[in-house]
């Protein structure tokens, strides 16, 4: 997904300590994690914190006679906690930020996601796929 996930982490962590919240810096493994569960969301019906498990149980309560899916809850607090997984989505966008071009490019914060989605689009050109 990343060129370079490693310095994304730690452009993450130094985004952290610049904006002086309690929030401990994210491990590669967090941060990986974070990544994952993202991804692995597209699979449920649930959407947003019903996918943590506190709010598990409310969700079954209220549509048990629905049938949205037939995969079971996923329980993505066994691999982070909601308040770290919230850390987490406040602190993504910030791994493309480029300062140098601030002067340079109105689209300074969003830039370099643009040309590394281009860069891994152009080192894969030879297959064909669907989105």
């Amino acid at each position: 997904m990343f060129l370079n996930w490693k310095d994304k982490v730690a452009k993450m962590n130094t985004a952290i300590e610049k904006n002086k919240q309690r929030t401990r810096p994210f491990t590669e493994q967090e941060f990986l994690m974070g990544l994952g569960i993202i991804i692995g969301a597209s699979e449920f019906a649930q959407t947003g914190k019903e996918l943590f498990k506190k709010s598990a149980s409310k969700f079954m309560e209220e549509k048990e006679d629905d049938w949205h899916t037939l995969t079971s809850h996923p329980h993505f607090e066994q691999y982070m906690p909601l308040p770290r997984f919230k850390e987490f989505r406040k602190f993504l966008p910030s791994i493309f930020v480029d300062e140098t071009k601030i002067e340079s490019d109105p689209w300074y914060q969003f830039s370099d996601a643009v040309e590394e989605f281009n860069e891994i689009r152009r080192k894969t050109s030879g297959w064909i796929t669907l989105d």
